[in-house]
Protein backbone atom coordinates (compact mmCIF):
# COMPACT_ATOMS: atom_id res chain seq x y z
CA UNK A 1 0.00 0.00 0.00
CA UNK A 2 1.04 3.85 -1.02
CA UNK A 3 2.03 5.80 2.08
CA UNK A 4 0.31 9.10 1.86
CA UNK A 5 1.63 11.70 4.75
CA UNK A 6 -1.25 12.42 6.61
CA UNK A 7 -2.22 16.75 7.14
CA UNK A 8 0.33 17.20 10.39
CA UNK A 9 3.10 15.80 8.28
CA UNK A 10 2.69 18.23 4.77
CA UNK A 11 5.36 20.88 5.22
CA UNK A 12 5.27 24.01 3.15
CA UNK A 13 8.63 23.99 2.26
CA UNK A 14 8.41 20.88 1.26
CA UNK A 15 5.16 21.51 -0.97
CA UNK A 16 7.13 24.24 -2.44
CA UNK A 17 10.21 22.49 -3.55
CA UNK A 18 8.30 19.53 -5.58
CA UNK A 19 6.37 22.26 -7.17
CA UNK A 20 9.90 23.74 -7.85
CA UNK A 21 9.86 21.06 -11.06
CA UNK A 22 8.71 21.87 -14.49
CA UNK A 23 7.42 18.44 -14.83
CA UNK A 24 5.59 18.44 -11.50
CA UNK A 25 3.96 21.80 -12.28
CA UNK A 26 2.56 20.51 -15.83
CA UNK A 27 0.99 17.44 -13.89
CA UNK A 28 -0.42 19.19 -11.45
CA UNK A 29 -2.09 21.58 -13.96
CA UNK A 30 -3.55 18.52 -15.81
CA UNK A 31 -4.75 17.25 -12.46
CA UNK A 32 -6.62 20.78 -11.83
CA UNK A 33 -7.80 21.43 -15.41
CA UNK A 34 -9.35 17.73 -15.09
CA UNK A 35 -11.24 18.50 -11.58
CA UNK A 36 -12.05 15.40 -9.69
CA UNK A 37 -12.29 12.70 -12.11
CA UNK A 38 -9.63 10.23 -11.39
CA UNK A 39 -7.12 9.38 -13.82
CA UNK A 40 -4.80 6.55 -14.98
CA UNK A 41 -1.34 7.42 -15.20
CA UNK A 42 -1.24 6.20 -18.90
CA UNK A 43 -2.65 9.85 -19.40
CA UNK A 44 0.50 12.01 -18.77
CA UNK A 45 2.70 9.88 -20.97
CA UNK A 46 3.17 13.31 -23.05
CA UNK A 47 5.13 14.66 -20.18
CA UNK A 48 8.08 11.92 -20.01
CA UNK A 49 8.55 8.01 -19.77
CA UNK A 50 7.04 5.68 -17.60
CA UNK A 51 9.71 5.40 -14.63
CA UNK A 52 10.48 9.46 -14.72
CA UNK A 53 6.53 9.93 -14.42
CA UNK A 54 6.72 7.28 -11.53
CA UNK A 55 9.25 9.51 -9.69
CA UNK A 56 7.41 12.44 -10.16
CA UNK A 57 3.96 11.38 -8.65
CA UNK A 58 6.14 9.72 -5.97
CA UNK A 59 7.51 13.13 -4.85
CA UNK A 60 4.05 14.94 -5.26
CA UNK A 61 2.27 11.88 -3.27
CA UNK A 62 5.59 12.10 -0.42
CA UNK A 63 4.96 16.00 -0.39
CA UNK A 64 1.03 15.60 0.10
CA UNK A 65 0.36 17.27 -3.37
CA UNK A 66 -1.41 14.34 -4.60
CA UNK A 67 -3.26 11.34 -3.65
CA UNK A 68 -1.78 8.10 -5.52
CA UNK A 69 -4.23 4.86 -5.55
CA UNK A 70 -3.03 1.67 -7.02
Amino acid sequence: MLQHPTVDQISLPQVLAVLGDQTRLAILGDLARRGDEPLACAEFKLLGSKSNLSYHFAKLREAGVIRVEP
